[in-house]
């Protein structure tokens, strides 16, 4: 790895499992393999030992079937076997250079989703942010810069893409029901955090780490949400705590505030 590859954590076990895994792919794909980066968390500058996950891209000159996607598919199975506290906490896609470009709308690629398989998934609005953030913040494991691979991406596009992940969002805020509701205190601050950071990129045309969006909403928003956002920084660790009735509310309605 070149000085612009060291990696920017300083948590053991995420530089073992990144390295375990460029090592792995690198022997399955061979020259098939184009440029390997590391984006979200790691890449903006959030990342939290023992509550984010590793995210990463591939870059293939052709894409990925038959055998070798096969070896991939086996090759994670045992990734996701190793003693390692980050062994399911990958989340990551194989792109051809030709579909890396630019985004399409409903094209499927070997995705890896946290805690699970390696499978054929089509990608989401989503991968616009996620494409962005690698071409303006991705990390280099292997292979060129960045933006020799992904074309420009403008902050209405930027803009649109997280206009449609709100949709998503309102969907499941109108399911009260759902058990995710009921998970620990941590989650619902995971959940805040991102809706100041939606707000941030259609304010901003930009995508930022988490931290910036809170610091960015705690500026901006009026009550009751500033007081809210305010209570969140204080769920981030508590993994143990179920939220009760009043507060899973709260935060329902701030998301519907947003994605309204």
């Amino acid at each position: 790895m070149s000085s612009k590859s060291m990696l920017p954590v300083e948590d053991a076990h995420a530089a073992e499992m990144l390295q375990a895994l460029l090592s792995g792919v690198r022997q399955v794909m061979g020259d098939n393999l184009a440029g390997m980066y590391v984006r979200g968390s790691l890449a903006l500058g959030d990342f939290h030992p023992g509550s984010s996950d590793i995210d990463f891209l591939v870059a293939t000159r052709s894409p990925v079937s038959g055998k070798t996607l096969a070896d991939l598919e086996d090759f994670h199975d045992r990734l996701a076997k190793m003693s390692n506290p980050y062994a399911e906490e990958l989340e990551g896609a194989y792109i051809d250079l030709a579909e890396l470009r630019s985004y399409q709308a409903g094209r499927r690629f070997p995705t890896l989703s946290r805690g699970e398989a390696l499978k054929l998934a089509a990608h989401g609005s989503n991968w616009v942010l996620e494409r962005w953030t690698v071409r303006e913040h991705g990390i280099i494991l292997t292979g060129p810069e960045p933006k020799t691979l992904i074309a420009p991406i403008s902050k209405e596009q930027i803009r649109s893409a997280v206009t449609d992940r709100l949709r998503d969002w309102l969907d499941w805020c109108d399911q009260p029901e759902d058990p995710a509701w009921r998970k620990p205190l941590n989650h619902l601050a995971y959940v805040v955090e991102t809706m100041c950071r939606a707000l941030y990129t259609l304010a901003c045309g930009e995508v930022c780490s988490k931290p910036r969006a809170v610091e960015w909403a705690l500026g901006a928003l009026p009550e009751p949400w500033h007081t809210l956002v305010e209570q969140s920084r204080g769920w981030r660790a508590d993994n143990r705590t179920t939220p009760d009735d009043a507060t899973i509310a709260e935060v329902r309605r701030f998301l519907a505030w947003v994605a309204r």
